[in-house]
């Protein structure tokens, strides 16, 4: 019986610890890398809580949503926030970029109701 509870615990545990990152709303775009970071790839959308491990002389380049802030980090471990990263052990440069921030994302209503297609490849007739 007491397996069972730690087991039901652990799981319940590890739930509780993703399910913050998981459900919510990107807060920043990934606009450059240099290395490879495992996990994260140019372009992509991270949310606030997101844990980003870089090596010594890896890159990243954080644009903010809401604050305008683009961050430029060099090493270390970066821990996405609302408005700027927490950077541990690395090296980060700051600058306020001009932007409207009100623009910056859709609301979900309107969202929903964008859709688009590409063809590429497609041969002349």
């Amino acid at each position: 019986m007491t397996r069972i509870r730690n087991v039901a615990l652990a799981f319940a545990a590890a739930i509780v610890t993703i399910s913050p990152a998981a459900g919510g709303s990107p807060v920043a775009l990934v606009e450059q890398l240099s290395g490879n970071p495992a996990g994260v790839e140019i372009m992509d959308y991270v949310e606030t809580g997101r844990v980003i491990r870089l090596g010594a002389r890896q890159t990243i380049v954080l644009s903010y949503l809401n604050s305008c802030t683009r961050e430029a980090i060099t090493g270390g471990t970066v821990t996405v926030g609302t408005d700027q990263s927490e950077v541990l052990s690395g090296k980060v440069e700051r600058t306020k970029v001009p932007c409207d921030p009100g623009q910056a994302s859709l609301a979900e209503e309107v969202a929903i109701q964008i859709a688009g297609r590409t063809f590429r490849g497609l041969k002349d007739q």
